[in-house]
């Protein structure tokens, strides 16, 4: 992690949202399992425990410009170094106030160009890193977690890993229909 003051705010949160995410009654069948160490990797997966299929997630806690569901620019940026991990289909940023999410799918990032930026980190002097932008993303507050728990089920259950399912998933083509 890049930022380790805020390394106990994103496992509180990560936490916090998982135990959101597993109580929920909608698609029982779908878990979300955060690793409970720093693994350098992905932050956890998604698991069906039906078929065995996983989605890997990055968790970020964002501390700033993202707060009560609301993000303050229009595209969402996600790391090169993050998107270039196999493991990693998923990501979540988490919101300041703990409330929402901003959700993007690395396939739709790894559409877009790599840009060079001067990137906030815990020591005096920027990162010079490469990120990417998508439009692509959406925010589920966390009272709306029976449609994002709907979305990842759906993502699985078609193979759809990219913006195109929170349309369909919302339309209820897919997993919301059957086990919801």
């Amino acid at each position: 992690m890049y930022r380790p003051s805020l390394y106990n705010k994103h496992n509180e949160s990560m936490e916090h949202f998982s135990e959101k995410f597993n109580s929920c009654p909608v698609c029982r069948h779908i878990k979300m399992e955060p690793h409970p160490v720093e693994t350098f990797d992905n932050d956890g997966v998604f698991v069906d425990t039906e078929t065995g299929k996983s989605i890997g997630y990055d968790w970020e806690y964002r501390k700033n410009y993202f707060a009560n569901c609301v993000f303050r620019f229009k595209t969402l940026g996600q790391y090169e170094r993050k998107l270039q991990k196999e493991s990693i289909q998923l990501s979540l940023q988490c919101d300041s106030t703990e409330t929402g999410i901003a959700v993007g799918w690395h396939e739709d990032w790894l559409r877009e160009p790599v840009e060079r930026k001067a990137l906030k980190t815990d020591s005096p002097q920027d990162e010079d890193g490469s990120v990417r932008n998508t439009r692509k993303f959406k925010i589920y507050s966390f009272e709306e977690m029976a449609s994002f728990k709907r979305m990842v089920a759906a993502a699985m259950e078609r193979g759809i890993y990219s913006s195109r399912i929170f349309q369909l998933a919302e339309n209820g083509w897919g997993a919301g229909a059957n086990h919801g």
